[in-house]
């Protein structure tokens, strides 16, 4: 099977480098690199067009920054423009270990008719230091739905997916599109409580298969508050009443 790393990049000049090293020297055959840049300013964008001349599996693409503090247009450009058969991201801040794709790939296509969606655990660096592991476990849909009552369950930049959900993808954004929850961009912890509502399981890996995500005061997951400071609840609130929990 045939994978796609999609690097979301805007203004990444301070971690790419590392990123960009641990993604295209991954030990995987199957799979490419499509980093989309979002107008960087700080010359991301060119530092990955003088990248893209010096490696064949790489692409590289520019995009329009529309939603802040979100990587939305390259998450829908990742999926419309891949004929491979899964796709996973990697931010520019945060980096892997060579086999990370490797192990990913060995799960998905241990059983890919049944499998379309899986997550690993992460391994938090902080000042360049490994300080906490965090891994969801569950064992049902319903044991699923229960803990997104209390906090999103799932570690949104290790999430490997099969390309042929991107409709449901689609589908599940869309149908709380009412709520206000697109104007902060992907808006990953509703997108998975769709798309358990639609049926499709994110098979947990108890255990850390290689990611290293960066904690650090400016990653969009903590800016993205300024913008919808209720999410969470909006988001809890929503699913507790449709799911009737």
């Amino acid at each position: 099977m045939r994978i796609v790393l999609v690097v979301p990049a805007y203004n990444s000049m301070k971690y790419i480098e590392q990123c960009m090293n641990t993604a295209l020297n991954q030990s995987y055959d199957d799979y490419y690199v499509h980093a989309y840049d979002n107008e960087s300013t700080d010359g991301t964008y060119e530092y990955l067009l003088e990248l893209e001349k010096q490696h064949d599996h790489l692409k590289v693409d520019q995009l329009p920054n529309i939603h802040p503090n979100s990587y939305r247009e390259a998450f829908d450009a990742g999926f419309e423009n891949t004929d491979a058969d899964c796709l996973t991201f990697v931010s520019t801040d945060d980096y892997l270990d060579k086999d990370y794709v490797a192990k990913c790939m060995k799960i998905m296509s241990h059983d890919p008719e049944r499998i379309k969606c899986m997550q690993s655990g992460i391994v938090g660096v902080q000042n360049n230091m490994q300080v906490n592991k965090q891994i969801h476990l569950y064992k049902s849909m319903s044991e699923f739905k229960q803990q997104c009552m209390t906090r999103s369950p799932v570690n949104t930049p290790t999430v490997v997916y099969n390309t042929s959900i991107y409709p449901e993808i689609q589908s599940a954004r869309e149908a709380h599109s009412d709520a206000g929850l697109m104007d902060v961009g992907v808006g990953d912890y509703d997108m998975w409580c769709g798309l358990a509502d639609r049926g499709i399981f994110i098979y947990p890996v108890d255990a850390c298969l290689g990611y290293y995500y960066r904690w650090h005061a400016e990653q969009c997951t903590w800016q993205v508050h300024q913008y919808t400071t209720n999410y969470d609840e909006i988001v809890r609130s929503y699913w507790k009443k449709k799911w009737t929990l």
